[in-house]
């Protein structure tokens, strides 16, 4: 049980800290009109988020199509270079 929840606490701290560092949400501290008292403001910026996870995600399929595209390309360059060798002999 506290296993998991050390990966809760890491996964939300992982997505607090990326998220402000793409600049998901903005955080801004303002003086209130009451003496003693703070305002926070969060603003968080929706369309910045789909953009950015659309983005990885349009990534990750690439660079799988790529790693398996290149998976295959090393299998058949092989075949063809044992036939070359044999038809040099």
């Amino acid at each position: 049980m506290r296993n998991l929840l050390a990966l809760v606490g890491a996964a939300v701290v992982t997505f607090a800290g990326l998220g402000w560092y793409l600049g998901w949400y903005k955080l801004e501290a303002a003086p209130s009109s009451t003496p003693g008292h703070e305002t926070v403001n969060v603003d968080i910026d929706g369309k910045k988020i789909g953009h950015d996870v659309l983005s990885a995600e349009q990534a990750l399929k690439r660079d799988l199509k790529e790693a398996t595209q290149g998976h295959t390309a090393k299998s058949d360059p092989g075949t063809a270079v044992s036939s070359q060798k044999a038809g040099a002999r």
